[in-house]
Parts: C-alpha cells; sequence; structure tokens
C-alpha cells in the first residue's frame, strides 16, 4: 500500500511539472511571438490561443538558441580572464594614483575570473563569431557586447566560487556563527546571481532582435532570402509601392520577386514579406494563398 501511495504521489508530481512546463512554454513563446510581431510591425489578427503547440516551439527555440549564445559568450568572457586581469591591475593602479592625489581612501573589491578549461576554447571561437556577426562591426553594441562578455563571465565566476566556499562551509565540524551567517548569505545570493547572468544579454547586450529573428529563423517563420510568385491583386499592390516584379512561371496573374525577405509565415493565414526598394524597404501582408514562396 505504501508503494502505491508513493507510486501515485510521484504520478502527481510527473503531471504538476508536465502542466507547469506547458504553461511556462506558452508563456515564454507567447512573449517572444509578441515581441517578434512588435518588431516586424505586424500582428496577425487570426491568431488564437489554441496555437499553444507553436507557442512552446518558440519557448524551446528561443530557449535553446538562448542559452548556447550565453554559453558562447560566457566561455569567450573565460578564456579572455588575463585581459580582464590586466585591465584590473590597470584599474588598481589609477586608484593608487587617485587616492595620492585626492588624499581619499578608495575601496577597490578585486574580482577573480575561472581558470579557461579546454572546453571553453571552442565555445570560446563560437562566442566570436556571435560578437561580429551581432555588432557587424557597430562600435556600440561591440562594446555592449564586450562589457556582457565580461559580465557573464564574472557572473559565472562568482558562482563557482560561491559554490565552493558553500560546500566548504557546509562540512566544517564546527562552524562558528559567522560561517553560518556567511553560509545564509551566500545560499541567498546564488539564486540573484543566476538570474543576472541569464538575462543579462538581453539588458546589455542591445542584441535582442537579432535573438529574436535567430528564434524565428530555428522555428521555421522566418526566411532571410526566398524567390516568391505573388498573385493579383497583390501584385499590384506591390507595384504601387514602387516595386517590380518578373514574369511568372505560374500564370498571368503571378509576378515573380526575387531576394525577398519573410519575415512571418506559418501562423495565420498571412505571410509578411519585405522587399528592398532603391531607398528603403516595402513590408507586405499576403494571404497565404495568394502567394508561393521558394527558398534559395
Amino acid at each position: 500500500m505504501g508503494k502505491m501511495n508513493r507510486l501515485n504521489d510521484t504520478i502527481e508530481v510527473i503531471n504538476s511539472f508536465i502542466n507547469l512546463s506547458f504553461k511556462l512554454g506558452v508563456a515564454l513563446g507567447g512573449a517572444v511571438f509578441i515581441f517578434y510581431c512588435w518588431r516586424i510591425g505586424y500582428f496577425p489578427q487570426d491568431a488564437s490561443v489554441g496555437d499553444g503547440l507553436l507557442l512552446i516551439l518558440l519557448a524551446i527555440a528561443f530557449g535553446g538558441f538562448y542559452l548556447f549564445f550565453i554559453v558562447c559568450l560566457t566561455s569567450l568572457g573565460i578564456v579572455l580572464g588575463p585581459v580582464w586581469c590586466g585591465l584590473q591591475k590597470l584599474f588598481s593602479l589609477l586608484l593608487i594614483i587617485c587616492k595620492k592625489i585626492t588624499k581619499k581612501n578608495i575601496k577597490h573589491h578585486p574580482f577573480t575570473i575561472e581558470k579557461a578549461r579546454i572546453e571553453f576554447w571552442f565555445f570560446a571561437m563560437l562566442g566570436i563569431f556571435f560578437v561580429i556577426w551581432f555588432s557587424r562591426f557597430d562600435i556600440k553594441i561591440l562594446l555592449t557586447l564586450t562589457l556582457c562578455v565580461w559580465g557573464c563571465a564574472l557572473m559565472w565566476s562568482t558562482y563557482q566560487q560561491n559554490y565552493r566556499d558553500i560546500f566548504i562551509l557546509e562540512h566544517k565540524e564546527t562552524p562558528t556563527d559567522d560561517d553560518i551567517k556567511r553560509l545564509k548569505n551566500l545560499n541567498s545570493a546564488q539564486p540573484f546571481i543566476v538570474v543576472i547572468f541569464l538575462i543579462l544579454p538581453l539588458l546589455v547586450g542591445g542584441v535582442t532582435g537579432e535573438l529574436l529573428d535567430g528564434t524565428m529563423r530555428l522555428a521555421n517563420l522566418r526566411k532571410d532570402a526566398a524567390v516568391v510568385h505573388i498573385k493579383e491583386p497583390y501584385v499590384t499592390y506591390a507595384v504601387e509601392y514602387g516595386l517590380t516584379g518578373e514574369k511568372s512561371n505560374f500564370g498571368g496573374e503571378y509576378s515573380k520577386f526575387s531576394n525577398v525577405a519573410i519575415l512571418f509565415n506559418g501562423f495565420g493565414r498571412n505571410v509578411v514579406i519585405e522587399m528592398k526598394k532603391p531607398i528603403g524597404t516595402v513590408s507586405l501582408a499576403i494571404p497565404s494563398d495568394h502567394v508561393y514562396i521558394i527558398q534559395k
């Protein structure tokens, strides 16, 4: 009887975990979906709550891509540990000079970065790729990503150091009152460090839009380059915006447009495309039964 009760309790815990995961997945996927729609300036009016599986797919795609992004930035920051230590020594030297000039005692809490293990180097190379790709040599984004790389490495190193200190304090035979107090503070600080570590790239990196675009590519809702064949009357709409198509093999009612970005497809009844003009770009929402998409 006791085994049956334990089995029922286990099943209830699993069911609760599945229900919670589903709700969190829908919430995160919905947030990604809404922010992306706001980013491209289009929200499908025929979207329904019943599209929960697609929202979970978006949550998985965004979560996986974002965690991989964090791992790469953190690995790069750890590999660059000697650089941060060198900058810290330079900063300490400047503080000493300021103390002598101002005669004021300026406090500085030194930080340490974990030593890079062999597996960090592989992800660090990908981290360099992410920094170059996202910044595209834009100095502002490059600086914020550099700050993010250092911050992620610092948060990871702090968490690891606190974990080792917690292990030592928990296995101390006769802990003092100060040890107990420090252990409590360390345990309380760990969740905050994890939260900062996870949200830092979103707050500091300046690449939230790029991450959303990457998520939509993983979910196959966005394509950066495609050939589309558009049916009337939407060919006329495109012409009115200054876009000229080519002859299409789909028939006289269709026109062919090349190098088209598919901003939104597969959710709702419209396809959102973006085409370049001599000056600027134009976005059009076209019913899916009036457009054929050919991936380049």
